[in-house]
């Protein structure tokens, strides 16, 4: 399991950790609620609903989500497509991994 310092869980360090914006912190619990409750593993999001989850501007939610995975705090990786019911979307997604306490 990776090292999260004080906090047990990503779970944990979402909910605990002094993020510098609040908008950070939604983003994360977000992040949490896409999966199991312990907040390991990657959990894939389909970017708009990640986006419309928040109440800020597409822009400024992107913006600050690559923040958090520059500042080492997400690992992001981009997903083309979604296969949902054996239906593919074109919409893209992206997957999140909750990392450690950053840079």
């Amino acid at each position: 399991m990776k090292s999260f310092n004080n906090y047990n869980t990503p779970s944990d360090f979402a909910m605990s950790y002094p993020f510098a914006k609040p908008i950070h912190r939604l983003i994360m619990v977000r992040i949490v609620m896409a999966g199991s409750h312990d907040g390991t593993e990657e959990r894939i999001i389909d970017d708009s609903a990640f986006s419309d989850f928040c109440c800020c501007s597409k822009h400024a939610f992107y913006r600050e989500r690559n923040a958090l995975a520059r500042q080492g705090y997400l690992k992001v990786r981009k997903i083309g497509s979604l296969d949902n019911n054996s239906k593919l979307q074109v919409e893209s997604a992206r997957g999140y991994t909750i990392l450690s306490e950053g840079k």
